[in-house]
């Protein structure tokens, strides 16, 4: 029985590897926990763990990682034992991405519930995870998530990460420093950046969030380091790693892109801004010219009921590293906002290692939230006197937890901050505007 077993699934996996496009390719499995189902395969060598990002409503990004050289597949489905599933077009995974592959999932349903798990002919299938996919755009369904920012490895275990998954976000927002790439021990080569994501991803809590979630993604400095400059030689480095080891789409006529919106029904669109790699201080810009030009044409075009501006650095800091070291650019945002009447707009920022509340310039009425970090030292001299903050805390890890209650008579948004023991330290409610 156990050859039997072991013969189909070559023969599925060879299916897959003969070029069939990604999509509903009905396959038999191997059932699990029956003695004798899988004992001819080797044990699978994907380490370590898996994760998806950047979901819409049709697609997925699975990231994996084997420890050899492979052809890789992922297999997905509705049911929890993926007996009937579907099989992703494989891909092969090579030395010069430290063997990760990023495997694209497509023609999936909205709003509904995936099981997936990575394979690799001959080998026991990798641990299994699941994510849920996006509303339609124009679908009005209410939505949960979750946002913070900052894992620096010596912090282990990342414990908040098990809170995080108590709660159940439809998705995670990871804002950046997501590795400490010039901490115990700078990153000069592209090995060496490698290993620090493998050493934060063999953390257990961020293994298990991972696997019951999705993720979007970005950048800040430490990932590269701090307050590094574009024209840093590390930069281009620090860059492919990242992209080697996230669930990222790629764009194929600029690669390097990492800003990027993410519809959730007529309930929510992330804005994801990238706030390192277009600086020029000299031209007065932390967007860059196409990126802001992005942003004005997306946030004008949005049908969401709220638009969130996730940023790596506060949008409201007067820190010349942050939105305050360029405050022209700052203003310009404000006044597209204000002359376009763009509506339920929500500044979501990580970076400081303080939580806190704070008013956003201007005339608009606008808020920040600011939590973190995850799993990185506190900052302890920080003060939350200043006439901008509307709560302030910084004497614990935190994450922030969003819902937005699409379905109300008037639609509303309630962002909770928490911190690693999922003790709420602060609650806050942003109104639709009156219609």
């Amino acid at each position: 029985m156990a050859g039997s077993q072991a013969g189909i699934y070559r023969r599925t996996f060879l299916r897959a590897l003969g070029g069939v496009a990604a999509g509903w390719i009905p396959i038999p499995w191997p059932a699990t926990g029956r003695a004798g189902a899988s004992e001819d395969l080797r044990e699978h060598s994907f380490s370590p763990g898996t994760c998806v990002g950047d979901v819409t409503h049709d697609e997925a990004i699975v990231w994996l990682r084997t420890e050899k050289e492979a052809s890789v597949s992922v297999q997905y489905g509705k049911e929890s034992t993926l007996k009937e599933s579907a099989a992703a077009a494989p891909v092969r995974t090579s030395p010069e991405s430290d063997f990760t592959a990023q495997v694209a999932l497509r023609g999936l349903e909205p709003k509904t519930t995936y099981f997936y798990r990575p394979v690799a002919e001959g080998e026991k299938p990798g641990a299994a995870g699941r994510f849920v996919t996006a509303p339609l755009p124009d679908d009005l369904q209410d939505i949960q998530f979750a946002f913070s920012g900052d894992t620096r490895e010596r912090y282990q275990p990342f414990s908040i990460m098990d809170s995080i998954r108590a709660r159940q976000p439809e998705f995670f927002l990871h804002l950046g420093d997501t590795i400490y790439a010039d901490r115990e021990g700078r990153a000069s080569r592209l090995p060496q950046f490698w290993a620090k994501y493998r050493g934060n991803r063999k953390d257990q809590p961020t293994q298990r969030l991972f696997a019951e979630t999705s993720l979007y993604v970005v950048w800040d400095d430490h990932e590269v380091g701090d307050n590094y400059r574009a024209q840093d030689p590390l930069a281009p480095i620090g860059r492919k790693a990242f992209f080697d080891y996230w669930p990222v789409r790629r764009d194929s006529k600029d690669p390097d892109r990492v800003y990027r919106s993410c519809r959730w029904g007529k309930a929510a669109e992330v804005f994801v801004l990238d706030a390192r790699q277009y600086r020029d201080p000299a031209a007065k810009t932390l967007l860059g010219g196409r990126q802001k030009e992005w942003l004005f044409a997306a946030l004008a075009s949005s049908a969401a009921q709220f638009k969130f501006i996730a940023t790596s650095v506060p949008f409201s800091s007067p820190n010349p590293d942050k939105w305050g070291g360029f405050p022209a650019e700052r203003d310009e945002v404000l006044k597209f906002i204000k002359e376009k009447r763009i509506a339920g707009i929500i500044f979501l920022t990580a970076d400081v290692h303080y939580a806190a509340v704070t008013r956003v310039p201007g005339d608009l009425g606008l808020k920040e939230f600011i939590v973190g970090p995850l799993a990185a030292q506190l900052d302890k001299e920080a003060t939350g006197i200043a006439k901008r903050f509307e709560f302030f805390y910084k004497d614990s890890y935190s994450y922030g937890l969003v819902r937005v209650h699409a379905k109300a008579e008037r639609p509303y948004v309630e962002i909770e901050i928490l911190d690693q023991n999922n003790r709420l330290l602060h609650k806050s409610r942003v109104d639709a505007p009156a219609a």
